[in-house]
């Protein structure tokens, strides 16, 4: 049987040229062992056949396997059965080699490629058998691990941004629509107000004409009854004489009294005209508010804070500098008492209203030209005040123990009262309630705008009094949660609690000593007045961290309350000394560097 070109039969055990030959040399009949092999043309080469290969044009290109790489023998079929992935640039041709230099598969014709020329080139056959193991595809296998647990951490993350955002919306509307209640009710009030207005004056022209009228109609009368008689009386001289002697007279009365109606037949007419900057609100294209983005991509969603409002238009003060403004004189004209202010909170239109103890009052000031525009007695001694929808604010009268609510449009004006039952102090505002702190004993109640109490807090986990002097509080919202604060005079600490009324977490450090009023400035971010260690203190409610901003370098003596505009970047500081004028009846202003 003859033998197929380019391999012997067996004969027995050896070395690889044992088993091939050149096949060229094997085409003039001549068995010569072969010395390498031809992966591009599947040939097996004597060392001259090898020599010529090298050097032919179309051919010496071609990687030539030594003895020590070269297959044993040729086996095309069987070799075939184990590669099935066939080049993507060669469709015809099975991938069987692998470029280290390029990290390439690559097939016999890609071999042929002046690419790979200079490469040493590795059949997949032999580099496949230490792949398993190897430290390539271990860290294949580790990193399509990873891309799993990234995609399920990722698919977590739109799961979640999903529910954020129904449940944003579902904020955000309700906000929407709470504002456009209030707007709602605050121009059905100033409808009322105008109609009413308009009546009345309606009413006054009305009774005003009325009155005229009547008059006209009782001179007609007596005109008529007059030249009735003077005729009766023509058939004799002597009669018509007397009497038209003494009408003369009374005609003299009848044109003084239409004279005096035509005087007074002056009617007011009215006009509504519409307000201007109402008008503006209805032209503008932001009218109620807007919808800001707060996150640029799914990854700020995730990984950052989110920025209120209020952060945006409100810096961090710890580190800032601060320069002294002339100080807003509080005290009347015609005052003989000196001034204790004891709250301070910032109108629109650079406007400051005050709480005034021993003068039992409510001041509005003008901080454009210094000035107190205008005072309203109180029916008590107030404490704290917070700001209302709808130009209101609620006063807060402990020893009467009373809410004072008000007007501050224009003027301060009273409205209603609400009776509580107890010494009230701090209060403030939010979501429809009132959030106020009590003394003797001391807690803070979350109650309805008439005074029911809803929820109040007294006692820590443990059982023990919370408070013992909670003057003062405020209200503030953390990353869209509000959450309130109430300074503790007595044990100087600042609580902070949720709408709910439970504990989160209490401040407390040396350099703050009887805490009374405080501000928020920012989302984590609090003034705080130090009255008997004077100073006007910054919180940082993430970290704890509490920086002195001003002290009595900068002339603060027993502060009690604090107010802060975010956009002129100024600080409003009321003192009670109860000793040095000076001190008592102004606000302090300091302009943030």
């Amino acid at each position: 049987m003859d033998a197929v070109s380019g391999k012997m039969a067996p004969m027995g055990t050896g070395s690889v040229s044992d088993h091939t030959f050149c096949q060229p040399c094997a085409n003039d009949d001549k068995t010569i062992p072969s010395d390498v092999f031809c992966t591009v043309c599947k040939e097996f080469l004597c060392s001259n056949c090898a020599r010529v290969h090298r050097n032919m044009k179309f051919t010496k290109s071609h990687p030539l396997q030594d003895k020590s790489t070269m297959p044993s023998s040729l086996q095309p079929e069987s070799e075939n059965k184990h590669f099935t992935e066939t080049c993507q640039r060669h469709a015809e041709e099975f991938i069987k080699y692998f470029c280290p230099n390029h990290e390439t598969l690559l097939c016999g014709d890609c071999l042929a490629e002046k690419e790979h020329s200079s490469c040493t080139i590795e059949r997949i056959s032999q580099v496949a058998k230490r792949y398993k193991e190897g430290p390539k595809y271990n860290g294949l296998k580790a990193g399509l691990v990873q891309v799993v647990n990234d995609i399920g951490n990722l698919s977590d993350n739109i799961q979640a941004s999903m529910k954020y955002i129904d449940e944003e919306s579902f904020t955000n509307i309700n906000a929407l629509r709470k504002f456009r209640n209030d707007i709602n009710q605050y121009l059905d009030k100033r409808e009322q107000e105008l109609l009413e207005e308009i009546e009345q004056k309606k009413q006054k022209s009305q009774s005003l004409l009325s009155e005229l009228k009547s008059n006209c109609q009782d001179i007609q009368a007596a005109t008529e009854k007059l030249k009735a008689e003077l005729q009766a009386k023509e058939v004799n001289s002597n009669q018509l004489f007397i009497s038209g002697t003494r009408a003369i007279k009374e005609l003299v009365g009848f044109q003084s009294a239409l004279k005096d109606i035509r005087g007074k037949n002056s009617v007011s007419y009215f006009k509504f005209t519409r307000d201007p900057t109402t008008e503006q609100l209805l032209a503008s294209c932001t009218a109620i508010g807007r919808v800001d983005q707060v996150a640029s991509d799914l990854a700020d969603q995730q990984t950052k804070p989110q920025v209120s409002a209020l952060n945006q238009s409100r810096s961090d003060l710890s580190q800032s500098q601060f320069s002294k403004l002339p100080d807003v004189p509080l005290k009347a004209s015609n005052g003989t008492r000196d001034c204790y202010l004891f709250s301070v909170a910032l109108l629109p239109g650079d406007r400051l209203l005050l709480s005034d103890y021993y003068n039992r009052s409510l001041k509005l000031v003008d901080t454009k030209n210094n000035k107190l525009v205008s005072e309203v007695e109180l029916p008590g001694m107030p404490w704290d005040l917070c700001l209302l929808p709808g130009d209101r604010a609620a006063v807060t009268l402990p020893w009467e123990k009373k809410i004072q609510f008000v007007s501050t449009q224009k003027n301060v004006t009273l409205q209603e009262v609400v009776k509580v039952d107890g010494q009230c102090f701090g209060i403030d505002f939010c979501d429809d309630n009132l959030i106020v702190s009590f003394g003797h004993p001391g807690k803070v109640v979350l109650m309805d705008m008439k005074g029911k109490v809803k929820k109040s807090v007294d006692k820590d986990s443990s059982g023990k009094p919370l408070f013992q002097d909670p003057r003062y509080l405020t209200v503030t919202r953390e990353s869209r949660t509000p959450v309130i604060y109430v300074s503790d005079m007595d044990i100087n600490t600042i609580t902070k609690l949720s709408m709910s009324l439970e504990v989160l977490q209490s401040y407390q450090d040396p350099i703050l000593r009887s805490p009374h009023g405080l501000t928020a400035v920012a989302d984590n971010q609090l003034l705080v007045c130090g009255e008997a260690s004077h100073n006007i203190l910054f919180l940082d409610t993430h970290t704890g961290r509490i920086t002195q901003l001003l002290g009595k370098d900068e002339g603060i003596e027993s502060p009690y309350s604090v107010a802060y505009c975010p956009q002129k970047k100024m600080v409003f500081v009321t003192c009670c000394n109860g000793r040095i004028p000076k001190l008592d009846n102004f606000v302090k202003v300091f302009k943030v560097v």
